[in-house]
């Protein structure tokens, strides 16, 4: 048997006795620890993983002629099924808002399937996502068409929140620069609502505080990744990056410690010290990061 991975001759042992299951598992063995991902395994045009194992996985492999693999980068994954997500949320806004029922059955049926997928990339599910899984997972195609407008106009909101979000998760992977003075013009209007955290709990506005704590932690989760990504490229190795006149690490570990405050403050209940960290801790410091990225970016 000869094996091809992305067009090129593999030279692969294979013992007498090994299957094409046996085989297509060693492939996977030899891949793992690269950065590389089984993507399709082809015998006579037909993709084996797209059908059941033990359909083919017992056939000998004397018996097979060539085999074509594809192997992706991990990375090129990430991209093609955030692109896949994207695409069926359009089309789950389109369906529901157009009626059109054997589409939206389609797509319903798909839908737990699909929020696995995104729980991939958002392991921790923001009230957004958490909103739009409840309104859909258990929708039946026949009733969407007749939701109240508003119902139907919170769908349409939390389709786009959602694609906004897996939009901007895709334009990091593709575009980090670009993603990152994004990110610094959402700094800025995060910087803003951190700064009035204090009176929002002080006038009994929880929720609306909470929701600012939510924005905050996700845009410090994509900001570590974005730095992470972008920096390699655009650091002088004769020059120490430093924000705020510390050194990247050192600015990164006293936030840190500022953010373990907050989260005894929340556990303790107490509205003044979240108020205060968030507005004379918190605040200043994203405003010197804020800064550092527009000179990095």
């Amino acid at each position: 048997m000869d094996i091809r991975i992305n067009d090129q001759n593999l030279d692969f042992t294979i013992e007498n006795n090994e299957t094409l299951g046996d085989v297509v598992k060693d492939i996977e063995a030899w891949l793992d620890g690269s950065d590389l991902v089984l993507y399709s395994v082809k015998h006579q045009d037909q993709d084996l993983l797209s059908q059941p194992y033990e359909e083919w996985a017992k056939t000998p492999h004397s018996e097979v002629g060539t085999l074509n693999v594809m192997v992706k980068h991990t990375r090129e994954l990430t991209v093609l099924n955030l692109q896949t997500i994207l695409e069926y949320l359009d089309l789950l806004k389109q369906a529901t808002t157009s009626g059109i029922g054997k589409l939206l059955g389609e797509l319903l049926s798909g839908f737990p399937a699909l929020m696995e997928s995104v729980r991939k990339h958002f392991p921790d599910p923001d009230a957004t996502l958490q909103s739009l899984i409840a309104l859909f997972l258990h929708a039946e195609a026949e009733e969407v068409p007749g939701w109240p407008e508003e119902k139907m106009q919170q769908a349409v909101k939390l389709i786009d929140l959602v694609s906004g979000t897996v939009s901007f998760r895709l334009q990091e992977l593709q575009d980090p620069r670009a993603a990152l003075e994004t990110l610094s013009g959402a700094l800025k209007i995060c910087i803003e609502e951190i700064s009035e955290i204090s009176i929002l709990l002080q006038t009994g506005k929880d929720r609306q505080a909470m929701d600012t704590m939510v924005r905050f932690s996700e845009l410090s989760q994509s900001l570590v990744r974005l730095v992470a990504s972008v920096l390699p490229d655009s650091a002088d190795p004769g020059k120490q990056l430093t924000v705020g006149g510390m050194s990247l690490q050192d600015f990164y570990q006293e936030l840190n410690g500022i953010l373990d405050e907050l989260l005894e403050a929340f556990d303790a209940n107490d509205s003044v010290l979240i108020g205060d960290l968030m507005e004379y801790e918190v605040a200043p410091r994203l405003e010197q990061l804020r800064t550092f990225l527009q000179e990095v970016a």
